[in-house]
């Protein structure tokens, strides 16, 4: 067995042991080859409570283990099954979760800078297979990756992934080994299980090499990935509390495009393949079409962009038009009363109209049906009609300040302000709105 030992030179390595072959191949690898390469060396145990008194005595070989080798080592234990419970996870999902704590607590604590599991290349033959089984994308076909950072440029690093389980089995017979075995391994009620003695298993009388090269398949996956999600960011912007991009952008670049833009946004986990689905239907529907996303999040086809964005706080009540800060759902209003010459120059989110062209009990709060507007030049219309014809989005639309009297709207904040508050050479004060939108 031959591992490239390149990246951890002069490095600090903290070896996930759990007892298994598998971790102890591992283990005795890099203490082997540890002081030609620099490399100082300790090791982990995790205790999930699962299972009982085997799980005790998998504990007390690795600390022996250690000991023997003059290796420092770090413990941890947990109830995983309670804690599974208590949050309503799976055994499985609970056990990851909590390993990756005890990773991040290594590497945050300065006892390591890597932490190095002994996944191998079955293992990622597994994960490739279950991905694409479940229905994943290319990037569940890139498999398990070599490195995963964890903490700044601190992670988790995966030495054996190329490595075919033989030569891990041969190499602890070649050392005469001693390590422990899980005899849950055998239960097939677990899915990896069940892929790696129904499935691979048979394969591989067939097709001997199949790890290598569905390790060869991932790692290319993976790379081609990489790039498409380097390409895809290029295309996206962030506007107006929104992220989007273009509609018309060839389909694995849109469906990246919205990936990213639920990354950016915070939402990281309950995203199934009918979203994305459901995102790329709005690449053919009307300006206005939208869908539902977790995390109170919406994608929009807004003209010639989609769009994502975060579902609209409900609108503020109707209050007196005053000078003041007022929040709104879109964003936050400031509204200054000013003698005339003090104004700035209108432009950008900012509006001047006469302060004594107003009528008395004006109000702040958002557009209704009914609203009109009269624009610069005369006539009366529909304000709907006029943001529409200004191509303002009916999400943007619906959370405007609009000062107004009954269903007449003298100034839209940030848009327009109406032909009889326009600011004259007979004006004497001024009112000063300023909307700034919210960023994403």
């Amino acid at each position: 067995m031959h591992v490239d030992l390149s990246q951890f030179h002069g490095k600090r390595v903290c070896v996930a042991l759990s007892g298994g072959g598998d971790s102890v191949a591992l283990f005795h690898y890099l203490k082997t080859h540890a002081a030609e390469n620099g490399i100082l060396l300790s090791a982990l145990n995790i205790e999930h409570g699962i299972r009982g008194e085997a799980s005790l005595r998998d504990t007390a070989f690795v600390k022996e283990l250690c000991a023997r080798e003059g290796v420092p080592l770090y413990c941890f234990s947990a109830d995983i099954p309670a804690l599974a419970a208590a949050g309503g996870r799976g055994l499985e999902e609970e056990a990851r979760l909590f390993r990756k704590k005890c990773y991040e607590q290594i590497l945050r604590e300065g006892k390591a800078d890597l932490v190095a599991t002994a996944h191998h290349a079955g293992d990622n033959a597994e994960s490739v297979l279950f991905n694409l089984f479940r229905g994943a994308s290319l990037t569940g076909a890139g498999g398990i990756g070599a490195f995963v950072p964890l903490y700044g440029e601190k992670g988790v690093v995966r030495p054996l992934l190329g490595v075919p389980k033989a030569e891990i089995s041969a190499y602890l017979r070649e050392h005469a080994l001693a390590y422990r075995e899980d005899e849950s391994n055998a239960d097939e009620s677990y899915t990896r299980n069940f892929l790696r003695r129904r499935v691979l298993a048979p394969v591989k009388e067939r097709f001997p090499h199949a790890e290598e090269r569905l390790y060869a398949f991932s790692r290319d996956a993976q790379a081609d990935d990489e790039l498409l999600y380097e390409l895809a960011r290029e295309h996206l912007h962030a506007e107006g509390g929104t992220v989007f991009w273009r509609r018309d952008l060839p389909e694995p670049l849109f469906r990246r495009c919205f990936v990213l833009a639920l990354r950016q946004t915070g939402v990281n986990k309950d995203i199934t393949r009918a979203h994305v689905e459901g995102a790329l239907s709005l690449r053919t529907a009307q300006s206005g079409a939208r869908i539902s996303l977790p995390a109170g999040m919406y994608a929009v086809r807004e003209y010639d962009t989609v769009r994502l964005c975060r579902g609209r706080e409900q609108a503020p009540p109707e209050q007196p038009f005053r000078a003041g800060t007022f929040a709104f759902a879109g964003g936050t209003l400031t509204a200054e009363l000013r003698q005339r010459g003090a104004e700035p120059l209108t432009g950008g989110r900012t509006l001047v109209l006469d302060a004594d062209a107003l009528p008395a009990g004006c109000v702040l709060r958002t557009p209704r049906e009914g609203d009109t507007f009269c624009k610069f030049g005369g006539g009366t219309k529909a304000l709907k009609k006029v943001l529409v014809d200004k191509k303002i989005p009916a999400r943007v639309r619906a959370g405007l300040p609009v000062v107004a009297c009954g269903e007449r709207v003298f100034a839209v904040c940030g848009t327009e302000i109406a032909e009889s508050v326009k600011v004259t050479a007979q004006t004497r004060r001024v009112w000063i709105l300023t909307y700034e939108e919210k960023q994403p």
